[in-house]
């Protein structure tokens, strides 16, 4: 009596949400708390990437990381805020497409779901003097699926969790 398997291993994966803001954008106060809240219920499902735009009013965060902000603005062609993407789509559903409120708990359930052919290890090591950090990203398929490099782009990003301002940035409060 004989027995094979046969198995395509996959990994679990996160949601990747980006969401275009500013300081000074009524929606964005009116939707970013609840958006807020389901992220943070959700931490071990995504990972979150905000982005400060210039736009509609002064965002003194924008001034710190411009040019990364307009190039992920130009990738998306975000053309007013709030704007949600995810996994490099954009959130249908909401009062708008691309709002914050696009993204529930279902939605937030279902992707967290899928599995990936990828595995993704990311360490790094803070210098002592806190001014750099080293990040090491492997990428292992997991799969029998051939990849190519010419298809894949890794993007590496250092997130502050909370900025706390003494007064509230911008105009909404």
């Amino acid at each position: 009596l004989g027995l094979s398997c046969v198995a395509n291993a996959q990994v679990a994966r996160r949601l990747f949400i980006e969401e275009f803001t500013n300081a000074s954008c009524p929606p964005c106060a009116a939707q970013n708390p609840a958006f807020n809240a389901l992220l943070s219920a959700n931490y071990d499902k995504h990972v979150s990437l905000k982005y400060q735009t210039v736009w509609p009013g002064v965002d003194p965060m924008n001034a710190q990381n411009q040019s990364e902000v307009a190039n992920r603005v130009t990738y998306y062609g975000v053309t007013g805020v709030p704007n949600v993407e995810a996994n490099g789509n954009v959130v249908l559903g909401g009062s708008f497409e691309g709002a914050p409120n696009g993204v529930t708990q279902d939605f937030i359930d279902e992707q967290a779901a899928l599995l990936s052919p990828l595995e993704v290890k990311v360490t790094h090591n803070l210098a002592k003097t806190l001014d750099s950090v080293d990040i090491r990203v492997v990428v292992k398929n997991v799969t029998t699926s051939a990849f190519t490099a010419a298809k894949l782009l890794i993007h590496t990003a250092l997130i502050e969790k909370t900025i706390a301002f003494p007064t509230a940035p911008g105009t909404n409060g």
